[in-house]
């Protein structure tokens, strides 16, 4: 038995085609083989293929030499003896030699035994095996009815470089350069795991129409054939438009001729503006890729706007959308997230453009780009700004918080181990940068005043950071008789008395009562403070507390 054929589709591991071993053939088997042999011997001139290309030199043209041996076979083909010496040969022509073992099955009468040829490609047959032909060449001489299998004899030649075309009636040789015969593409449309129907002399599948803009138009010499993303996404792994149609020649190379047109865009891009070359090219790449069967169909039009859209090299791109570069705000605008998340976002875009782009990836991670693009692969905030944080965070603490140093480095390691949400953390950042701006206006810090003026001036602060309400509770808590009556002089200065007075003893309202006027002067001094009036009047009024109260903790100038 010969050696396994070496024929290999495009896109596919290496297959190799085998005859497994022999069986008792059915008698539905024996009567397709006894069918096809005698067509064989009644006509082996039919095998042959038609030669569609000038002849230069004959002598050195190895498809002219196989036809030469090929035609002395078909002379003896009724001489069983000098068939079954030709078919045993080792030299010689092996598409001869192929002929001269069918020919020989073809008048003998017990054919029960016949060997199996299995392929994943080309498919299964039975066949007769005969001499020393190639498995692959026996089955195709004997299995010419099969669109795909007749073509296997020249299999030697077409990995020479020598173009074959399988349509109804027969084979057709084109020479060096793939030219395919009229009415070829109709076989493999045929045979395609989809229903083509022609409209307005252009092949549609089932949900496509001539004119399809987002179609894929696959074009092979002048037919057209217009696939719709929808019917190509419910085709089988295992099958594919493209192979379908290679299958009807060898080698099955459809990406040597075929031209392919897509013209989908991104939402958003310009109609008169050209797709930078770069991304064509890696766009044709993925197309090359499909007609090479390495892509499937269902994947092709994700595979084929992902490309596009990662391989833009101006502009924001997120997901299939794009704007100019100068409209930096509308994209923000479109993606899910609080202001302040927003506002960080584009703080950090404004800083990293600068130098070049920027790819913020979905698994959180970030490339620095060549080129003005900024390229984002999630549509929210959040998830962009899990990727950024860590090399960026310093930045939005700095340039929006006014946060520095050991304090900002803290608060990154602290979000970045924390994963919190970042409109929940930048809201509770917003609130405390209000506070730090609110507190900075006051003339004393935490600390400065230790006694009576010092927790005057901590309720006063925090009535005006959450509101008098948060103040009531830390009245009615005083440690010593001074802070009782100080209590109860601020739910007199804020009328809570009436409510609140019971938790007073009688001390605490003789002392208390007498500060009132002072104490209120000192909280509406500070209304002009947060307002942005002068911090004076609110250092008055703490020193005339001081004095009404007998503290001693007052510090003069705030300093």
């Amino acid at each position: 038995m010969a050696g396994p054929s070496k024929v290999q589709f495009p896109g596919q591991k290496k297959q190799r085609m085998r005859a497994r071993g022999t069986k008792r053939a059915s008698e539905g088997v024996l009567k397709r083989l006894e069918k096809n042999l005698a067509a064989l011997l009644e006509d082996p001139h039919a095998r042959m293929p038609t030669i569609a290309y000038t002849i230069k030199r004959a002598r050195k043209d190895p498809v002219q030499r196989s036809l030469k041996e090929c035609a002395k076979v078909i002379a003896k083909k009724n001489d069983r003896k000098w068939l079954s010496k030709r078919m045993s040969r080792n030299r010689g022509d092996g598409v001869a030699r192929a002929l001269a073992g069918s020919l020989h099955a073809a008048h003998d009468d017990e054919r029960s035994m016949v060997a199996v040829f299995n392929h994943p490609i080309f498919g299964s047959s039975s066949f007769v095996r005969r001499g020393k032909g190639k498995p692959t060449q026996l089955v195709s001489f004997q299995n010419f009815v099969n669109p795909r299998q007749r073509l296997l004899t020249w299999e030697d030649h077409a990995r020479s470089g020598w173009w074959f075309f399988s349509i109804d009636d027969g084979i057709v040789c084109t020479g060096n350069d793939p030219l395919p015969p009229e009415g070829w593409i109709e076989g493999g449309l045929e045979d395609a795991p989809l229903k083509f129907t022609q409209q307005e002399g252009v092949y549609c599948s089932p949900n496509a129409s001539p004119d399809l803009s987002d179609a894929v138009h696959l074009i092979v010499d002048g037919d057209r054939v217009v696939l719709s993303e929808g019917d190509l996404a419910g085709v089988d792994e295992e099958e594919s438009v493209p192979r379908s149609i290679a299958l009807r020649m060898l080698p099955p190379r459809l990406v040597d001729f075929a031209d392919v047109e897509w013209s989908w865009r991104p939402e958003g891009w310009p109609e008169d503006k050209e797709l930078p070359i770069d991304t064509k090219e890696k766009v044709d790449e993925v197309i090359d890729a499909w007609l090479n069967l390495s892509l499937t169909d269902s994947k092709l039009f994700k595979t084929l706007r992902t490309t596009l859209c990662r391989n833009l090299s101006e502009g924001c791109i997120i997901g299939e959308k794009w704007w100019p570069m100068s409209d930096l705000d509308g994209m923000l605008d479109s993606i899910g997230g609080s202001d302040p998340e927003k506002e960080a976002l584009q703080l950090v875009f404004t800083e990293a453009l600068k130098s070049g782009g920027l790819h913020v990836r979905g698994d959180g991670t970030f490339e620095e780009l060549e080129g003005d693009v900024l390229r984002l692969d999630e549509t929210s905030c959040h998830a962009n700004l899990v990727a950024l944080w860590p090399d960026w965070g310093d930045l939005i603490l700095e340039d929006i918080y006014g946060i520095t140093g050991e304090d900002a480095e803290q608060i990154i390691e602290k979000q970045t181990k924390r994963k919190q949400g970042f409109g929940a953390f930048l809201k509770k950042m917003d609130a405390e940068r209000t506070e730090h701006l609110l507190m900075a206006k006051f003339p004393w810090k935490e600390g400065d005043m230790d006694g009576l003026c010092g927790r005057a001036d901590a309720l006063v602060r925090k009535a005006r950071i959450d509101g008098v309400g948060g103040t009531i509770s830390m009245a009615k808590k005083g440690r010593d008789s001074m802070d009782k009556a100080l209590g109860w002089a601020w739910i007199n200065v804020h009328e809570r008395a009436e409510s609140e007075g019971w938790h007073f003893d009688s001390d605490a309202r003789d002392k208390g009562g007498d500060w009132v006027p002072a104490l209120k002067a000192l909280y509406e001094a500070s209304g002009i403070l947060v307002d942005g009036g002068s911090s004076t009047d609110y250092v008055e009024a703490m020193k005339a507390f001081a004095t009404r109260s007998g503290a001693s903790d007052f510090v003069e100038h705030g300093g």
